[in-house]
């Protein structure tokens, strides 16, 4: 299941870049708009799935954090494969689990072991090697590739979704307990979608022959983009689906070791079928990071 949520993620992504790229749209309603559409399809299942005990506060606790959390990642998120390449901006996610090891070290004072230092460093290997693809001249202080990261917006939305990803990680498991998966993944994208689509709300109509030729164009622009639309709410609602379901089963670093994947499919197809430039080093940098993302993930288990 893990696996299947790297692969359905991975078309999620093509699916959103396209809307993204085409529509003109904001990325507050593509995003919320895909999270919608995800909610709606899951209604079917959650009717025809046998019904859990529900632990209501529980439940309503980690949605109030996780949605939160998840909505800003997920605009971010948006933000960051519509502003650079996949095969640029996917690999930082791996960067979450860094996240997790410095909360333990400096809030719990858990000493990282050697395996977690091994990986971190991978992941500090993998960051240089993306950033010192970008064109342009080297950073001050030897820092070359993390400078010309940081100098990204695309990748400076990327980095914050790796740390706020790494901070929800656990909303998942809490809310998948309270409610069950189909629950959980229908009442978070509701949460995502309804807050981003609020916010994306124009602050007035217009009227008249402007109003006509915005329709025409509207309506052509739905024709156009909504097959992508349901390509990405639908692999986003099943491939949740299964990571809720493989968490329930296995230890959370386990899944996200394995849906770390997806970061490495989506820089492969970026290079390979939409001919992003410096492939080779791209790649070698998602996959350095992927292994590193493991590692430190592995390495927390007891």
């Amino acid at each position: 299941m893990a696996l299947g949520t790297a692969v359905l993620e991975t078309l999620r992504d093509l699916a959103l870049r396209r809307v993204l790229r085409q529509s003109g749209w904001s990325t507050l309603r593509v995003i919320g708009l895909s999270s919608a559409l995800a909610a709606l399809l899951l209604a079917v299942p959650l009717l025809l799935a046998e019904s859990q005990p529900l632990d209501g506060w529980a439940f309503l606790a980690a949605l109030a954090v996780g949605g939160s959390l998840n909505a800003l990642a997920f605009w971010g998120y948006g933000r960051a494969i519509a502003l650079e390449d996949l095969s640029l901006v996917l690999p930082l996610i791996n960067l979450s689990p860094l996240v997790l090891l410095l909360a333990g070290w400096w809030v719990l004072g858990e000493r990282p072991s050697p395996s977690a230092v091994a990986g971190v460093g991978l992941l500090v290997l993998g960051a240089l090697l993306l950033g010192r693809s970008r064109r342009g001249g080297p950073s001050p202080g030897g820092m070359a590739g993390l400078g010309q990261l940081w100098a990204s917006p695309g990748c400076r939305w990327m980095l914050l979704v790796a740390v706020i990803w790494g901070v929800a990680a656990t909303m998942d498991k809490l809310g998948v307990q309270a409610g069950g998966s189909v629950l959980w993944v229908l009442s978070l994208q509701l949460v995502i979608g309804g807050s981003l689509l609020g916010l994306s709300l124009p602050g007035g109509q217009a009227s008249g022959p402007a109003a006509a030729k915005a329709g025409g164009q509207a309506a052509t622009c739905w024709g156009r983009v909504l097959p992508f639309l349901l390509v990405a709410a639908l692999a986003g609602a099943v491939g949740t689906v299964w990571q809720m379901e493989a968490i329930r089963s296995t230890a959370v670093v386990h899944v996200i070791a394995i849906k770390r994947l997806s970061t490495l499919f989506g820089s492969g197809i970026g290079v390979v079928a939409l001919g992003e430039a410096e492939g080779r080093r791209r790649l070698l940098a998602a996959a350095v990071m992927v292994i590193g993302a493991a590692t430190v993930l592995w390495s927390a288990l007891p």
